[in-house]
């Protein structure tokens, strides 16, 4: 293989690598914007399904893992995973390239 395919091959495996980070963090923004959105009202967070009466801790509880953490979770669980799997790929990478 010539040095320049070598290259060429680098650039696109860091270009790639770039393109998988910004997807993920990109997702992570958008949730949170979804969230602030559909479950905020000026920036204070509005449980759903809470209109009548003062809800229980049990139900504000039950409501912010709904409306909010579940689903941040979710989205940084993936954002890590890929993350995760970037470095792993580079330190592969790093061990096999010839020093």
């Amino acid at each position: 293989m010539t040095p320049r395919s070598v290259n060429n091959r680098d650039w696109e495996l860091e270009q790639l690598h770039r393109d998988e980070i910004t997807v993920a963090m990109n997702w992570v923004i958008r949730t949170c914007q979804q969230i602030v959105r559909d479950r905020s009202h000026k920036t204070f967070w509005v449980p759903a399904d809470t209109s009548e009466g003062a809800p229980s801790p049990e139900q504000l509880i039950q409501r912010a893992r709904e409306d909010v953490l579940d689903k941040l979770q979710r989205i940084i669980d993936g954002a890590q995973f890929v993350m995760h799997n970037v470095e792993h790929e580079r330190a592969k990478r790093k061990l096999s390239s010839p020093s």
